[in-house]
């Protein structure tokens, strides 16, 4: 039974590679300006997560913690400053 599948499938994988024929295909404009902001957001979001993981696992290491300050919330305000 195993073997029947895999040479089904071996089958199936010599046939589609030995029809390959040219493509005469484009990306029309509107699909290149998505796949580019698609790219540009994991890029974006690439750097950020790996800041954040960067800083937490720095915080481990370290005596002191990270804060919301420290995250970029907003700065503590100290009373006696003023």
């Amino acid at each position: 039974m195993l073997r029947s599948t895999r040479l089904k499938l071996a089958s199936a994988v010599v046939l589609a590679v030995a029809s390959i024929a040219r493509a005469n295909a484009y990306i029309d404009p509107g699909t290149g300006s998505m796949l580019l902001q698609m790219f540009g957001a994991a890029v974006a979001g690439g750097i950020f997560y790996f800041h954040e993981l960067r800083r937490t696992i720095m915080s481990l290491f370290s005596r002191r913690p990270v804060t919301s300050a420290d995250a970029g919330g907003e700065r503590p305000t100290d009373d006696r400053i003023r």
